[in-house]
């Protein structure tokens, strides 16, 4: 926030602060509709919350004040259920419990658009290593950019116009850090959620590793969260982490099951990176995540002190210590910011019996190898605007850039 001074000590606030001031006053409609008149969208998978705890609840919003329609269709398309909500802005339709995953949600208005999701049942944790992949993007940072990721995926063959994926059997790996800064958060996760089950369909895969925006995120540390992200939150009446809480979100379910490190054949993924995880392997860290994320405590971690009236106050530093440690796999920048940490790399690649480690998190002006080629780094300056592509030959892998042009340099 900025302020102008002039003569006899008044203040003129500038512009965006008085959009600031503004939006604080007004009703949950009008901050959506000062928002739509700006270009950002909220109708759809835009603002789509959808509450999993003993029964489905979806919560939507409309492009303006309409009757809300929705259908619940089963596999063959057959409708299983529809009707209207309230003439709103918001709307909520909560399903009786003899409707079971798989289905699909057609919902909107009845002057403005339907949209639509596939629910389905979510897997307990993903697996931590694949064998071989011959082919394979990777996608660092995103931070809710979703005209640029998918503009990117586009130009590089990943999806066509219609969003639809045309990689065949390789794999695509978005290196965490979906969330903040950017305006379209919840649209990127419903997009990466439904690109899985297409790439599925044909032998492909897409996987996400959780980075330490999606950790903030679901530990109540909203700093970085877009005004129009948070404004979603308070068109369904919520806080923004409760849109993904683990365990009552439909979304926060989905990215639980999510590995905090990967490994494909011989090159070994982290957000940030991996300098030493002591005696567990890769496997057992992702373990450790999962089960910690099932726990009441990690909803408190980020708290200024444990509450010891409700958890052991050794279990809440140790939870705290291994989410929020600066030298952890979330947090790690010291391989991108130094070129002298050969010796540790090679010690953690040997252990992990990888060739290559993948990292996002610290930024730089393009991807770029480092460590002679040890090491290879996907967080922009400008998020979302290239991606790192692997193609395997024999034992080993060609690298290669594409950038929003679709323009492949090798690396």
């Amino acid at each position: 926030m900025t302020k102008k001074r002039i003569k006899q000590g008044i203040y003129i606030v500038t512009s965006s602060v008085l959009v600031v001031m503004i939006m604080g006053f007004l009703g949950k409609s009008d901050k959506l509709a000062i928002d739509q008149q700006n270009g950002l969208k909220y109708e759809g998978t835009y603002g789509l919350y959808v509450e999993k705890t003993d029964l489905y609840s979806f919560h939507w919003i409309t492009e303006i004040e309409d009757i809300g329609e929705y259908q619940v269709l089963d596999q063959s398309n057959k409708i299983i259920v529809s009707g209207e909500t309230n003439s709103s802005r918001t709307h909520v339709v909560k399903l009786k419990d003899d409707i079971t995953e798989p289905f699909t949600l057609k919902f909107g208005g009845q002057k403005t658009s339907m949209n639509k999701v596939s629910i389905r049942k979510i897997s307990e944790q993903e697996k931590t290593s694949i064998k071989r992949v011959d082919s394979l993007y990777v996608v660092g940072d995103v931070h809710g950019r979703y005209d640029q990721m998918t503009n990117l995926l586009l130009k590089a063959n990943i999806i066509d116009a219609d969003l639809n994926w045309t990689a065949g059997k390789s794999h695509i790996v978005f290196l965490g850090d979906v969330f903040d800064r950017g305006d379209d958060v919840t649209k990127v996760l419903w997009f990466i959620y439904e690109l899985e089950a297409k790439a599925a369909l044909v032998g492909g895969k897409v996987h996400l590793v959780l980075g330490n925006h999606e950790i903030m995120t679901m530990t109540k540390d909203l700093r970085y969260v877009s005004r129009k992200e948070r404004n979603i939150a308070v068109a369904h009446g919520l806080t923004y982490d409760a849109l993904f809480h683990p365990t009552n979100s439909y979304l926060g379910t989905w990215l639980r099951s999510k590995v905090s490190l990967l490994k494909i054949g011989k090159i070994v993924f982290a957000h940030g990176g991996i300098l030493d995880l002591g005696p567990i392997s890769l496997e057992e860290f992702n373990n450790k995540a999962y089960y910690y994320m099932k726990d009441p405590m990690y909803l408190d971690v980020m708290k200024q002190s444990p509450d010891s009236t409700k958890y052991d106050v050794n279990s809440w530093s140790e939870m705290r210590f291994f989410f929020y440690n600066s030298e952890g796999p979330y947090w790690y920048r010291g391989y991108v910011n130094s070129d002298t940490l050969a010796p540790q790399l090679n010690a953690m690649l040997s252990k992990h019996e990888s060739k290559i480690h993948v990292v996002a998190h610290t930024t730089l002006e393009t991807i770029t190898e480092k460590y002679d080629g040890k090491l290879l780094t996907t967080d922009l300056n400008d998020a979302a605007t290239e991606l790192l592509f692997l193609i395997r030959r024999k034992n080993k892998y060609k690298r290669y850039k594409i950038d929003s042009e679709g323009i492949k340099t090798e690396l």
